[in-house]
């Protein structure tokens, strides 16, 4: 049975139980959420260290299983969300820590020019620091080749040459996660007082139903380097809070990793002391995070962010075929200028 499949049993039993003390007190909104980027071109660590800069000038496939590092103008993402949520309170007490205790049911779906995703998930806030969430998902892809564009929803990454997969299967999904949250506010009360501080580790299995274990594949124009299995990821924010229409300021660190068979295809120094292409290495991005009020509904989050990558081996980063790359360290570049614009219906 599918780890997908399995996780619906859970959400059934949950709110089979629940419902008795859900009748009254429960609240609904409907949340729109449009976020994208514009990610800086680099060369992927061909020929540098420590920190790519920023170049616009490809360097070019010189052989038929070489592939071209770079791009000449950077890349887009764009991608628009509608979260409909049910808040349901549940295990509330008297005090301060409790009394907004609540379990929280979203229906969400996701568009972008070449994917289709849904998603349902439950999240328990037994005491206000701390939230409990558990969710599956699905979704789609398909392939823009039109007006000089080749973006790539969704394919099978055969030895580098992207075979195409235009709904020619599902992304499957099931993740849990845990939110510690703090806010100095909530022991030394003021307008200016709000320093937050929040972790949330969040394992997911993610499962391509065209594409066998040992297969990368294409998802959402990514690079091409997925593989079925467990992925480790975290979200770490360090922040300040203001009364003014610029409403915070702060530090995002949001690492991602494969776990368990997936990160050991090909580690990054094998046991006989050889390089593999890096399979275990976890990937990095920092983004300073800047939120705006626009107005009691609308909100706009400017995130500009860096980001560490694979740097392979001079000798080998060009292959079309990453499975034949060498590691020989890592790199840091100029990831991304993203924005996120929300707007509460």
């Amino acid at each position: 049975m599918k780890p997908v499949c399995m996780t619906t049993i859970p959400f059934i039993i949950v709110f089979s139980l629940a419902s008795p003390i859900m009748a009254e007190g429960i609240s609904a909104s409907t949340v729109v959420d449009v976020e994208g980027y514009y990610s800086f071109p680099n060369q992927q660590g061909y020929e540098s260290s420590g920190f790519a800069p920023i170049n616009y000038a490809p360097v070019l496939a010189s052989s038929s299983n070489e592939r071209e590092l770079g791009t000449s103008w950077g890349g887009v993402d764009l991608k628009g969300t509608i979260d409909r949520q049910y808040v349901f309170p549940m295990l509330q007490c008297p005090g301060a820590l409790t009394k907004d205790n609540n379990l929280a049911l979203d229906l969400e779906g996701e568009l972008s020019p070449v994917s289709l995703n849904a998603n349902i998930s439950a999240t328990l806030t037994p005491i206000a620091f701390l939230k409990f969430s558990a969710g599956v998902g699905t979704g789609t892809g398909w392939t823009i080749d039109a007006l000089g564009l080749d973006v790539v929803g969704l394919g099978i990454n055969d030895k580098g040459t992207i075979e195409t997969q235009n709904f020619g299967g599902l992304i499957l999904r099931l993740w849990a996660s845990a939110t510690f949250q703090f806010d100095l506010a909530a022991v030394m009360p003021g307008e200016w007082n709000h320093i937050i501080l929040l972790a949330s580790p969040k394992l997911e299995y993610m499962d391509y139903t065209a594409a066998a274990n040992d297969q990368p594949w294409m998802w959402e124009d990514d690079s091409g380097m997925d593989y079925n299995g467990w992925q480790l990821y975290g979200s770490y924010f360090l922040g300040y809070q203001m009364p003014t229409a610029l409403t915070m300021v702060g530090f995002l660190a949001e690492p991602e990793t494969y776990l368990f068979s997936a990160a050991e295809m090909s580690p990054m120094t094998k046991t006989d002391g050889s390089h593999g292409w890096g399979s275990d290495f976890t990937y990095w991005t920092i983004s300073m995070v800047f939120d705006f009020k626009l107005n009691d509904t609308t909100s706009l989050a400017i995130l500009p962010g860096i980001k560490n990558g694979i740097k392979w081996t001079d000798g080998t980063t060009r292959l079309a075929d990453f499975t034949q790359c060498q590691y020989e360290d890592s790199y840091w570049y100029f990831y991304r200028l993203a924005f996120d614009l929300t707007l509460k219906l």
